[in-house]
């Protein structure tokens, strides 16, 4: 490896310094032909910062979650690191849930980084303005804005994954199924919210507004949100969880209260455990690959940014990961009744 500096070019040339760094940001310097025979007899290799200079480009992108403890984010930004290659580096960010904070994070990273994989707080109308005046390249995961025809997207599928929970407890014979959902202005809460509701009506089973929680997708919304349901005078013989930390939670309050699982209730989570088998019994989930879906973030926020470079058009892309159910010990038969017929 050459141990040439920048320095050394300057002087075989007779120039200054800030000669050669102006040809290797990419202006027109007279002693251009001087300097380039320069670095080719002195094997002179630019720093990354230089070579990035020149380009216009960083070879940096950031990630901005709303909360970094949880672990499906932290999945995420591992799976996207991956796809990344060794040509990225990629920054780690937490908005904290806060949407000024959020806001503050996008301002700053502008012309710091190539592009943002984001979780956006703001899902309503007021996104659009919000997220466009910033002109960086932003892919979208596990939420979609109101204008989500502009940006590309990373989605899990949603209804499928709250289907699939309600038609496995539907088919043991449950019909006082509950669901603790995120936050119903949220495209999971609300996707996760219309699987559940859609499939209850399919199977001609009354939907019980009480048995549809709204929480927030934290292990204390999880559990106070299955407190309310054991509190109830007809509790739920089965719950469904919207994500992996309310899981924690609701299974911390039912030891709390000596619930016995299965055969006392029955329970679902939304995402896999990090360690389901060392629950007992262990945790029937509905997975999704979190890697995956950070990867398939990666790989449309460098099209996007390749696009870029080369001033070419690339409509917005939407990707959709699937999701399938994993069958452990924590459902059986409400109590007294025999699993429906599946025939």
């Amino acid at each position: 490896m050459s141990s040439a500096t920048i320095t050394d070019v300057a002087q075989r040339v007779g120039v200054s310094v800030a000669t050669v760094s102006r040809y290797l940001s990419g202006f027109n310097v007279r002693q251009r032909d001087e300097i380039e025979n320069a670095i080719h007899e002195l094997n002179y290799r630019p720093s990354a910062a230089a070579r990035n200079l020149k380009s216009g480009r960083t070879a940096t992108v950031a990630i901005v979650v709303p909360d970094i403890s949880n672990p499906f984010f932290a999945a995420i930004a591992s799976g996207a690191e991956a796809a990344a290659g060794p040509d990225y580096m990629v920054l780690l960010v937490n908005s904290g849930a806060v949407r000024e904070r959020e806001e503050k994070i996008l301002g700053q990273l502008f012309g710091r980084v190539d592009g943002v994989i984001l979780s956006p707080l703001q899902e309503d109308n007021e996104g659009p303005s919000f997220f466009s005046k910033y002109g960086l390249p932003i892919v979208f995961v596990d939420r979609i804005t109101a204008d989500a025809d502009k940006f590309d997207s990373v989605l899990v599928d949603n209804v499928k994954g709250a289907r699939l929970a309600t038609e496995h407890l539907i088919a043991l014979g449950h019909e006082k199924i509950a669901i603790i959902t995120g936050p119903l202005h949220t495209t999971p809460g609300r996707l996760r919210a219309e699987g559940y509701t859609s499939t209850l009506k399919r199977e001609k089973i009354a939907l019980q507004k009480r048995y549809l929680i709204e929480s927030d997708f934290t292990r204390e919304g999880g559990y106070a949100s299955m407190v309310k349901l054991l509190e109830d005078p007809i509790p739920p013989t089965a719950v469904i969880t919207g994500n992996n930390l309310m899981s924690i939670g609701a299974l911390e309050a039912l030891k709390e209260k000596q619930i016995r699982i299965p055969e006392d209730i029955s329970i679902i989570g939304f995402d896999d455990l990090e360690f389901p088998t060392l629950i007992e019994p262990g945790l029937t989930a509905i997975f999704r690959p979190w890697h995956e879906q950070g990867a398939e973030a990666m790989r449309a926020l460098l099209a996007r940014i390749a696009a870029q470079a080369a001033h070419t058009e690339l409509s917005p892309q939407h990707h959709m990961v699937d999701v399938h159910l994993i069958e452990r010990g924590s459902c059986a038969p409400p109590k007294g009744l025999p699993a429906r017929s599946k025939g």
